[in-house]
């Protein structure tokens, strides 16, 4: 938040309502997705290398380029320029064995692998393809450990949104409830 007041953002698409009763409509879907990219990039702008470079954790924008696959907008939004820096940045954070951590240096897990994986795969590089065979060497690492299978809860939920995983596989979740 301070970094946003620092640079005096101002976010100027309007902010869908969405209620109980209310339908979630394609223009609401775009507007929040528009509001999420102007937030990222407000973010990223002051950082060395520019588009994500946050060395936290691995699994922000994986979701956020599922969502633009789902809605047919990842080559509006990304142009091939973006999508080369954004594997650029994905091969120099894959560890020595293939895997990515949750977070810049950590431990390679099922969860940031396999997002990844389909990341780079919805950005248009081949099954075997990427930097160093980096498709090939992360499938590896997730058949090595026994396939996708062992993701957690919301990368099951995740890769059952895109379509590539049942929902019965899915483990419930419950409803957040606000403290009181």
């Amino acid at each position: 938040m301070q970094f946003i007041r620092e640079k005096k953002m101002k976010q100027t698409i309007p902010q869908p309502k969405i209620e109980e009763e209310y339908e979630v409509t394609y223009e609401a879907t775009i507007a929040a997705l528009k509001r999420s990219l102007h937030l990222i990039s407000t973010l990223n702008q002051n950082m060395a290398t520019g588009l994500l470079n946050f060395p936290a954790p691995c699994f922000f924008m994986p979701p956020l380029v599922m969502c633009l696959y789902i809605t047919g907008h990842l080559n509006t939004i990304f142009t091939a320029e973006h999508r080369k820096e954004i594997l650029r940045y994905i091969y120099c954070q894959q560890n020595k064995d293939g895997g990515w951590g949750l977070y810049v240096g950590a431990h390679s897990s099922m969860f940031c692998t396999a997002l990844n994986y389909i990341y780079m795969r919805l950005l248009g590089v081949e099954p075997d393809g990427g930097l160093d065979n980096a498709c090939e060497r992360a499938r590896k690492w997730i058949l090595d450990r026994g396939g996708v299978t062992y993701i957690p809860s919301w990368g099951k939920t995740w890769l059952a949104i895109l379509g590539v995983y049942e929902w019965s596989g899915c483990n419930p979740m419950p409803p957040v409830t606000p403290r009181k």
